[in-house]
């Protein structure tokens, strides 16, 4: 059997559907793919694989070893009852010394437990187990990688590892410096510059029989606060190129577009602007400001993923969610109950992605202190080309 389908793995944090193996710890609980947590080479034929994580493993272990000295007191403590019993003292004396032995095995072995407890408690409050120590390292590296990536996909139904073989031997003359399979089959290599990662992907253009892409980062998004409405989308930009001297840029009417709006105080709005890195950065060298008729407005880059209402993933909108076509139930972004979240009346906030993976989950789905939320977040920040 694998993980429930609506649990979700501690790395990537997407939902396990059985193309590779589940590792769950037996004693938090928390679980994650094989892949993700670079556990590749188990032997087990079953699909999900029980295991213990370091930090429950360190638990269990002090348990042991304080179990184990338990014993050796009480062991102790029968010892010394037999000694008083072959010792001549005052009547009133040896059953008083009698007595307080028990009380102290008791005492002893109600310590030791509640050090287990704090100590098990701890974990789970951390929530450092071993999938969560990997992605937090798989973050850092990300900071520091090269972003000079092709993503290659084979036209029709060969092997992953049989592509990768091939690629290799096409690009022998070129340094790669990482590769790594991804969950749909394709293989994602790192160059050691733009240039030997475009001369990469045109000699890989040549074969025909591989589809070839580049890493390249997403486009900004900038946020406009507090403008007043104007319901004429193509002249508020042209506004924006006039009043704040970007005509110089090539094309820049084509690099400008209104995304969205979000209300805001006093009849105004927030507005959303997807625009060129060329662009980001001239504003960016304006100390993030925008004039607007008679106003200075201030700017902020916007990082709010793509979030589905229906199955609470991130990455699509409820309207093509896979999820919503197979007659799921949809589950509520404010307190994870199975109904619409705009239909919810209840006080309670819990998050839905949160509580699949057994995290602190008081909150909403979409709220900063969402670690899940968060780290999407940053995902998207490091992905975002902001052209300074």
């Amino acid at each position: 059997m694998g993980s429930p389908v609506d649990e979700l793995c501690l790395v990537c944090h997407e939902r396990d559907y059985g193309k590779v193996k589940w590792l769950k710890c037996l004693k938090c609980k928390l679980g994650g793919h094989s892949t993700c947590t670079r556990m590749t080479g188990l032997k087990s034929n079953a699909s999900e694989v029980n295991w213990v994580c370091d930090p429950c493993a360190l638990v269990i272990n002090s348990e042991v070893h304080l179990r184990e000295e338990i014993n050796v007191m009480k062991s102790d403590i029968i010892e010394i009852k037999n000694m008083l019993k072959d010792i001549r003292l005052p009547e009133n004396l040896q059953n008083s010394v009698m007595a307080a032995l028990p009380a102290l095995t008791d005492g002893v072995t109600l310590a030791v437990e509640e050090a287990v407890s704090a100590q098990s408690g701890q974990v789970e409050k951390d929530g450092m187990n071993w999938a969560e120590v990997v992605s937090r390292s798989r973050k850092r590296k990300r900071t520091q990688k090269n972003k000079n990536l092709l993503i290659i996909k084979a036209k029709g139904s060969k092997k992953a590892v049989d592509m990768k073989k091939e690629v290799e031997e096409l690009l022998s003359d070129v340094q790669i410096m990482d590769s790594k399979f991804t969950n749909k089959g394709n293989i994602v290599i790192n160059l050691e510059s733009e240039e030997k990662r475009n001369a990469a992907q045109n000699k890989l253009h040549e074969v025909g029989n591989l589809i070839v892409s580049n890493g390249k980062r997403w486009y900004p998004k900038i946020m406009v606060c507090n403008v007043a409405r104007n319901e004429d989308k193509e002249s508020l930009i042209e506004e924006i190129i006039v009043r704040n001297n970007l005509e110089s840029i090539d094309g820049v009417i084509n690099k400008i577009k209104i995304v969205s709006e979000r209300p805001a105080v006093g009849g105004t709005v927030h507005y959303v602007l997807k625009c060129d890195p060329e662009v980001r950065a001239r504003i960016h060298g304006m100390n993030d400001k925008l004039k607007l008729k008679w106003g200075v407005h201030q700017v902020y880059d916007h990082y709010f993923p793509l979030l589905c209402y229906h199955c609470l993933k991130f990455g699509h909108k409820s309207d093509s969610c896979q999820c919503k076509v197979k007659g799921h139930a949809p589950h509520c972004y404010k307190c994870a109950g199975q109904h619409e979240g705009r239909s919810c009346q209840s006080d309670v906030r819990k998050c839905f992605n949160c509580a699949a993976s057994k995290c602190q989950s008081e909150h909403s789905v979409s709220s900063l202190s969402c670690p899940i939320f968060t780290s999407e977040v940053n995902r998207i920040r490091l992905n975002t080309n902001h052209g300074f």
